[in-house]
């Protein structure tokens, strides 16, 4: 169970998830308007705050995180439900990666442990910031320069396998 402190939830769990959100978007060819991004971001950031407070087991917070972005990204972007799992999963991965080499970079040049950069609530803000400004910067190359990991011929399919009606393009 993670407590995370309000200024924690606006100031780095917030625009992290947006980052997230435009990262995963990109990735699988979608680029929709910033205001569905930043809508979509901040209700993932919620849910996730209030989750992270349940004793759930190992995982559970991750695997509905996943699933409240895709949910959240198809009903506020209309985007397909499994485009939605691909772009969530696919920032989560890019978030680990990142992640595995910026935290024991910070460790290693602050000297704070993590455990005690988590309990700080400012430090929790500040230690994160070097992976979101990479996360941030990938997202918004991919963006700009409309670089995708789908084919931008694939067809969009509803869970029915028919085709499926999505907005902001």
């Amino acid at each position: 169970m993670d407590v995370m402190p309000w200024t924690s939830l606006l100031f780095q769990s917030i625009p992290e998830e947006i980052i997230l959100v435009t990262l995963g978007l990109a990735l699988v060819g979608k680029y929709p308007r910033m205001r569905g991004i930043v809508t979509t971001g901040i209700i993932v950031a919620v849910f996730s705050f209030f989750f992270r407070r349940l004793p759930l087991g190992f995982g559970i917070h991750t695997l509905s995180g996943i699933a409240v972005m895709a949910l959240t990204m198809h009903l506020v972007l209309r985007l397909d439900l499994w485009r939605g799992l691909m772009a969530a999963f696919l920032s989560l991965v890019a978030l680990g990666l990142v992640e595995s080499i910026t935290i024991p970079a910070m460790i290693f040049l602050t000297g704070i442990p993590f455990e005690r950069a988590v309990t700080d609530p400012w430090r929790r803000i500040l230690f994160p910031l070097p992976e979101e400004i990479i996360l941030a910067l990938a997202a918004y190359i991919l963006r700009r320069r409309r670089i995708s990991l789908l084919p931008k011929d694939e067809p969009r399919l509803g869970l029915t396998g028919r085709k499926y009606k999505e907005g902001n393009k």
